[in-house]
């Protein structure tokens, strides 16, 4: 089973403001993963420093390996990370380009990468679009392609940083869907507390760079002073029906 271990992680901004501090975790597939907390609480640097984007202090362990300059290749093919903002994801001239773009450094042929990839798109209704550029697409479109290239690698590791921020109802609730049917480790970093709820088992609290708490989400988030004392707020959901299950 995949496993990623995080032992004293710390990393300052560039400015000399800490952003993680001391940070211990541990993820595995039996949970998918909620990172929350307010503005700048590291949730972003967390997940870039396990990509390995940043080069954070401390350990990052994925399955007992040391995520390091002469692993970091080969542990990137396990992961796929879909960032914040789709313009920093998007820069094939079309969508299927994109979409396969890497998938031949996982070893895959020709007819899997175009397999791979028309199903990934219609896992996020964008069949019909492979030939178009993703700049000519609205916000929203363009983060389904990002969607899109993470379906399509298919690794164990999903890293999501925001993934509903600006998409429609019914974008959100396909992303749901999706993400609901996806496998392996999945870790998302997210503001929208009741999509915590609708998709992660697990919740880790951050704030200014520490973890404050770890558990179940709908006992943290209806934790009202917990909320409170990290700017954040009980999702609607759970104020509507205290005593719903």
């Amino acid at each position: 089973m995949s496993r990623i271990r995080v032992v004293d992680m710390s990393y300052n901004y560039g400015d000399g403001t800490p952003a993680l501090n001391r940070v211990n975790l541990d993820f595995d597939p039996t949970h998918h993963t909620a990172l929350v907390g307010p503005n700048g609480a590291g949730k972003t640097s967390l997940l870039m420093a396990l990509a390995g984007l940043i080069d954070a202090e401390g350990e990052v362990l994925i399955n007992e390996i040391h995520l390091e300059n002469k692993t970091k290749e080969k542990l990137r093919t396990e992961m796929s990370f879909v960032f914040q903002n789709p313009d920093d994801m998007l820069f094939m001239p079309t969508v299927e380009e994109d979409v396969a773009f890497g998938l031949d450094t996982l070893g895959l042929t020709d007819s899997q990468v175009r397999e791979h990839t028309a199903e990934a798109l219609s896992k996020v209704s964008l069949s019909g679009f492979e030939q178009r550029s993703a700049h000519h697409l609205s916000y929203g479109e363009r983060r389904k392609v990002c969607l899109a290239t993470a379906l399509a690698r298919q690794t164990s590791i999903t890293l999501f940083d925001e993934p509903t921020r600006e998409l429609d109802p019914q974008g959100r609730r396909n992303f749901i869907k999706l993400f609901n049917e996806m496998e392996g480790i999945l870790i998302l970093a997210t503001h929208d507390l009741e999509l915590v709820l609708e998709t992660c088992s697990k919740m880790v609290l951050l704030d200014e760079g520490n973890v404050i708490c770890s558990g179940d989400p709908k006992t943290l988030l209806a934790d009202h002073q917990l909320m409170v004392d990290h700017k954040l707020e009980v999702p609607h959901s759970l104020t509507k029906h205290p005593h719903a299950h």
